[in-house]
C-alpha cells in the first residue's frame, strides 16, 4: 500500500475518511485532537476536479465569506496534499493576500501574488467604463493617477494604510489643489477600496477622511454683472443669448448638449451629473435660444470645436474679467444665479430641487441661507418678495 507523507505525519490512501469535511487525517484516532483546527479549511468536488474550501467570517460582517481555490486535480489524494499547502497560508488568504501556489503557477514553492495598485486601478476602472458619464471617468482618473503617482503602481493594495491616504491628502495640497478638488480624489480612492472590500479582494480597508470646507454662500451673477455682459460690444449677441439661456433655465453647462425639445419642455436624459432625468419648460424666447444652441452645435461654429461647452465656458470667463468681476465667479456661477433668483420669487424649495435636478433637498438648501442685504442690493427688481418671506420667518436671516 502506497503511503503519502505531509510535513510531519504518515497517512496511507486507505486512511483517508470519504466525508472531506473531516480534515486532512480523516477518522484516524491518533490524530483527533487536530481535527478541529485542521478542519478549517475543506474539500470541494466540482465537476469531477477537487478545489480548496475556505470559509470565514470578517470582523465587520455576520456574512459568511468563502473562497474556493482550484487545486487542479481529480485525485482525492494528490486533493489532499495539495489541502495541506493551502492550510499552511489559510489565515493570510483570510486576511486578503493572494498566492501564487506551485499547480496554478510555474512557481516551484508558494509564493505571495501582489494585488498592485495598477491592477486595482485598471480593474476597477474597467468595470465602471460604461456605468459613468466620461467626465466622471476623467475625474476618477485624475485622482487615481495622482494617487499612483504619490503611491506607486507597484505598491500592494492591502498594504495602503490610513497614514498613506493623509500623507496623500497633504500631497495635493502642496501642489495647490483646492480642498474642494482633493476631496473629490479622496472619494473616487474610497469608492475603489470600498468595492474591493465588497468583493472580498480586501480584508479591510483604510480610514478615508474629507478635508472640511467652511460653508459658504452660493456664488452667484448679480443683475448689473449680468446687464455689463449685455452691453460688451466685442460680445457676439448669439453668446449673450446663450448666457442668457443658461441663466434662465438652471441647465448644468453640457446638458443642452444632451437635451431634445418636446414641445415647449427640454428633456434632460439621466446620463446628466445626478443621474436624474429631469424636464424643463421654456417660454417662446428660450425655445428659440435652445434651438439656436442646437444649431450652433450640429451646424455652426461649435461643430468645429473639439469641446464646444468648454469654448462657452472660456467666453463667458473672459466676458466676467472684462467687466471687473471677482475671479471667483465662473459660469458655473450662472447655475447658483438661477437657483438665487427663483428663490427669491417665491420658488418652494422642493420645486427648486426637482428644476435643479439635484438628488437631496439638502443639497438645494444652501441657497436658502443668504444675506438679506446683499440679496436686495444685488437684485433690486424681484428682491422684495424675499424680504417680505423672510420678515415672516419662512428663510433664515444670516
Amino acid at each position: 500500500m502506497l503511503t503519502y507523507t505531509n510535513n510531519q505525519f504518515p497517512y496511507t490512501e486507505k486512511s483517508i475518511h470519504q466525508d472531506s469535511t473531516a480534515g486532512i487525517f480523516g477518522d484516524i484516532s491518533v490524530y483527533g485532537s487536530l481535527r478541529k483546527e485542521l478542519a478549517m479549511a475543506t474539500l470541494k468536488k466540482r465537476r469531477g476536479n477537487w478545489y480548496a474550501r475556505v470559509l470565514w467570517i470578517k470582523s465587520n460582517s455576520e456574512r459568511q465569506t468563502e473562497k474556493q481555490i482550484p487545486l487542479r486535480t481529480n485525485s482525492k489524494v494528490t486533493a489532499y496534499e495539495r489541502l495541506a499547502e493551502v492550510k499552511k497560508v489559510e489565515n493570510d488568504i483570510k486576511a486578503g493576500l493572494e498566492f501564487s501556489l506551485p499547480w496554478l503557477s510555474e512557481t516551484t514553492s508558494t509564493k505571495i501574488k501582489r494585488f498592485t495598485l495598477n491592477d486595482a486601478i485598471n480593474q476597477w476602472m474597467l468595470k465602471r467604463k460604461d456605468k459613468l458619464a466620461e467626465k466622471t471617468i476623467e475625474l476618477n482618473r485624475d485622482g487615481l493617477n495622482y494617487f499612483v503617482k504619490f503611491i506607486g503602481k507597484a505598491h500592494p493594495v492591502e498594504t495602503i494604510r490610513t497614514n498613506h491616504i493623509e500623507s496623500f491628502s497633504d500631497w495635493l495640497g502642496s501642489r495647490g489643489l483646492s480642498k474642494t478638488t482633493i476631496n473629490m480624489h479622496l472619494r473616487t480612492i474610497k469608492a475603489m477600496f470600498r468595492y474591493y472590500l465588497k468583493v472580498d479582494r480586501l480584508a479591510k480597508i483604510p480610514h478615508i477622511h474629507q478635508l472640511r470646507i467652511p460653508k459658504t454662500e452660493p456664488i452667484y451673477i448679480t443683475d448689473n454683472e449680468f446687464q455689463s455682459i449685455m452691453e460688451l460690444d466685442w460680445l457676439d449677441d448669439f453668446y449673450k443669448r446663450v448666457f442668457l439661456f443658461y441663466r434662465e433655465t438652471g441647465v448644468r453647462l453640457n446638458e443642452p448638449m444632451i437635451s431634445v425639445l418636446d414641445g415647449v419642455w427640454i428633456d434632460i436624459p439621466n446620463t446628466s451629473k445626478s443621474k436624474v432625468g429631469r424636464n424643463i419648460e421654456l417660454d417662446n424666447p428660450m425655445q428659440s435660444v435652445f434651438n439656436e444652441l442646437q444649431d450652433w452645435l450640429n451646424n455652426g461654429y461649435g461643430t468645429r470645436l473639439k469641446t464646444p461647452d468648454d469654448h462657452i465656458s472660456k467666453k463667458f470667463k473672459k466676458a466676467l474679467r472684462s467687466i471687473g468681476a471677482d475671479e471667483s465667479k465662473h459660469f458655473h456661477s450662472l447655475r447658483h444665479t438661477f437657483a438665487v433668483r427663483r428663490l427669491i420669487q417665491g420658488t418652494s424649495i422642493y420645486e427648486l430641487k426637482l428644476l435643479m435636478g439635484h438628488s437631496s433637498v439638502t443639497t438645494t438648501e444652501v441657497y436658502s441661507n443668504m444675506n438679506l442685504k446683499r440679496i436686495s442690493q444685488d437684485f433690486p427688481t424681484i428682491a422684495t418678495s424675499y424680504i417680505n418671506m423672510a420678515k415672516l420667518g419662512k428663510w433664515t436671516r444670516k
